[in-house]
């Protein structure tokens, strides 16, 4: 019964310490880390749940019923784990404070081991133009002192070894589909990467989107201590989390950054479709209230269809975002990768999403075609009316003149005596 309850009472001492930091971890304000939050929220519940299926299981043979932790030693447990969770919030947060808001990262996460947690690095999407001209990208490169640069797969990514000032090496991907996905490097410093390759840059977007999560590289030598055969090391995601086994694995980088880069491309449709259907509420508001469109030139309405058929080619036509690259049909493996990339981003939610606001667009833009056609019609029928009128005023006009001039004729002919007849 000793032994019982000294069992009980370490899995009760274990689990409140847990559920302590997860209910006190107080995650940093930005967009990036909020799924930090729900996965704490998560674990949290998950180890309660444990902790009284335990309790309940060890409480069903009464002859080893153990006695209950005293609420002084629940309360003095929980005291302290506050305290030290309240130290480390702080102290995150002061750290946060001197970062730039762009190059935050989450310093925790409940997917990440905390053996790994020091190998976690950003890993960053940014879609700046339509296209790259990769050969002009790898001469920008080379001009600038990057002589490792290149072409890693042929009219499609160009890899560079990019220098860190902390001496180490990052890994750039450009893509030609005109994105830049980084491993190793900050959302500034791709930034400026990207500035550096403007000249390289086909049709550039007004508005840049961009998309971070984190990786961890496991070198492969960790993964053979841990029992893993070289030939099972096999790179994968788990949560928001991407892990690359293996130090010279590039073309599974290269599956995740087509991936993230899929991501980007297709928020630049989203904000080029939300500034679409801005121009537009005006007239949804106005054939709501019945008053009078303001559309008056059939330039305009070709306009916003020409806009309109732009945004459906950029999305279902001109880009691979609705269908996989051809380059993994013959890789099960990246294949993979790149499913679980965009299953984890929610791509194909979000294409259809986007095809249904195509879709209302062009029941509008439709409206807008059959309002104009209309007004042309209605405008053409007065026209007609206009001439049918003018020519009632001619003709009227020519008879009145016919008939006075019968007048004056009959008023200047003189009249001839008549002679009676004998």
């Amino acid at each position: 019964m000793i032994r019982q309850w000294f069992v009980w009472s370490g899995r009760a001492v274990a689990s409140y310490p847990r559920v302590a930091r997860a209910r006190l971890r107080t995650p940093p304000q930005s967009q990036q880390t909020r799924w930090f939050a729900a996965e704490a929220t998560a674990t949290t519940q998950k180890e309660q749940k444990q902790h009284q299926e335990h309790i309940a299981d060890d409480s069903q043979d009464s002859s080893l019923a153990p006695t209950p932790l005293s609420s002084t030693l629940v309360s003095r447990v929980a005291r302290i784990n506050t305290q030290q969770s309240l130290r480390r919030a702080t102290s995150q947060r002061a750290t946060s404070a001197s970062v730039p808001l762009s190059s935050r990262r989450p310093t925790t996460s409940p997917n990440v081991p905390e053996h790994l947690i020091h190998l976690v690095l950003p890993c960053v999407s940014l879609t700046v133009a339509d296209s790259y001209d990769l050969p002009k990208v790898l001469e920008i490169l080379h001009q600038h002192g990057m002589l490792q640069a290149s072409m890693l797969l042929p009219h499609d990514v160009a890899y560079v070894p990019y220098p860190l000032p902390t001496g180490h090496k990052a890994d750039a991907f450009i893509l030609s589909n005109g994105s830049i996905v980084t491993f190793g490097m900050t959302e500034l410093q791709t930034i400026a990467l990207a500035d550096d390759l403007k000249l390289g840059e086909v049709r550039p977007y007004p508005m840049r989107e961009s998309e971070d999560l984190d990786y961890i590289e496991l070198p492969t030598d960790l993964l053979e201590r841990e029992g893993q055969h070289r030939t099972e090391i096999r790179s994968y995601m788990e949560g928001e989390i991407i892990f690359v086994r293996g130090t010279e694995r590039l073309l599974d980088k290269v599956a995740f950054a087509s991936g993230l880069a899929r991501s980007t491309k297709l928020a630049v449709i989203e904000s080029e479709l939300e500034q679409y259907l801005a121009s537009i509420r005006d007239i949804t508001d106005r054939l709501a209230t019945g008053r009078k469109l303001p559309v008056h030139d059939g330039r305009e309405v070709l306009k916003k269809t020409g806009e309109l058929l732009s945004l459906r080619g950029n999305l279902n036509l001109y880009s691979e975002l609705t269908e996989i690259p051809d380059l993994y049909w013959s890789e099960p493996e990246l294949e993979e990768i790149y499913r679980a990339v965009s299953k984890t981003l929610d791509i194909l939610p979000r294409i259809a999403i986007l095809n249904k606001k195509l879709d209302y667009v062009s029941e509008v833009v439709s409206i807008l075609k059959a309002h104009l056609s209309e007004e042309q019609s209605v405008r053409l029928e007065w026209m007609i009316i206009i001439l049918i009128m003018v020519e009632v005023c001619f003709e009227t006009c020519h008879f009145v003149e016919h008939y006075f001039d019968k007048l004056d004729k009959a008023a200047t002919t003189p009249t001839t005596p008549t002679t009676p007849v004998d």
